[in-house]
């Protein structure tokens, strides 16, 4: 069908732009651009910003297999304080990589996830784990009974769910005696560039008011921003020239367009900040902390 067509089929266009309406997260679970984005960069299941040992490594240094490999070793930081046989929640598993890894330490894992998309994944990738496709605050009595799991963990995922709600849920989940391990990051300023993650402080204070004791306290922001680094690097050098390269390229060849259009495109491509990538304002701004409340 022509664009022309398309554009004057009214209907079709309508449901088109209602199905793929920007306040939506996943389409179709068979046709989720996040989940066939980390799929086909890394094929390990994880979608986190990793853990490198050496905080100082150059980012021009680092191989893909070292990227690989420091998602695995970040994994390695909760399956560790995790102990064989316990049973064991993680909420907003993704693709299920932790679930892998608790699975194959001896844990008795259960996922929690909104996405439709990573639950038909886990649901076709690992079968035998139990999965629950909910928001961590929709939970039901009878999908996560209180007192059923000895751990819940939170990687990346807790900064999406309200403190006190949040905190209060975990609270009923968690067996006497069962731990809590939340990795994330958190803004320490109100006015942090980027907003995303909870302040530092407020998360502190709802701790208390829920009565967390604070078992470990590990702050590992050095060892995620190489991740950051190596991410910057790419956009800083292939993708924004490419992008570059290939607008000029095509105007050339298009001058028509090009009189219409390459200032705007310049423009934009000017623009573009990559401050949410930027390690050093990420340092300026928030700390990467792992969490191990009882």
């Amino acid at each position: 069908m022509s664009a022309l067509a398309r554009l004057l089929n009214l209907p079709a266009l309508w449901r088109h732009l209602r199905a793929h309406r920007a306040d939506r997260s996943v389409w179709d679970p068979a046709d989720d651009l996040e989940l066939t984005l980390y799929g086909e960069m890394f094929g390990n299941n994880f979608l986190h910003y990793g853990y490198f040992h050496d905080p100082a490594r150059d980012p021009k240094t680092i191989a893909f297999a070292d990227l690989l490999q420091a998602m695995d070793d970040y994994a390695s930081l909760l399956v560790q304080r995790v102990p064989p046989g316990a049973c064991v929640l993680d909420v907003g598993c993704g693709m299920g990589g932790l679930l892998a890894r608790l699975d194959a330490a001896g844990a008795r894992p259960t996922g929690v996830t909104p996405n439709r998309a990573h639950a038909a994944h886990i649901g076709r990738t690992w079968p035998h784990i139990p999965l629950l496709q909910s928001t961590f605050e929709a939970l039901s009595e009878a999908q996560a009974p209180a007192g059923r799991f000895d751990a819940v963990i939170n990687s990346e995922s807790f900064q999406y769910i309200d403190l006190d709600a949040g905190m209060s849920r975990v609270r009923r989940l968690l067996a006497p005696g069962g731990r809590w391990i939340n990795i994330d990051y958190f803004r320490l300023v109100p006015a942090a560039r980027n907003k995303s993650g909870h302040l530092l402080a407020d998360f502190e204070q709802a701790l208390a008011r829920h009565g967390f004791a604070v078992r470990e306290r590990l702050d590992v922001t050095d060892n995620v921003l190489p991740a950051l680094g190596f991410a910057h690097l790419l956009a800083t050098r292939i993708a924004l020239p490419l992008a570059r390269f290939g607008t000029q390229r095509f105007f050339l060849k298009h001058p028509f367009w090009g009189y219409l259009f390459a200032d705007t495109a310049r423009a934009r491509i000017d623009g573009i900040r990559l401050h949410t990538i930027d390690p050093e304002q990420f340092r300026r701004d928030k700390r990467y902390i792992l969490f191990v409340l009882e």
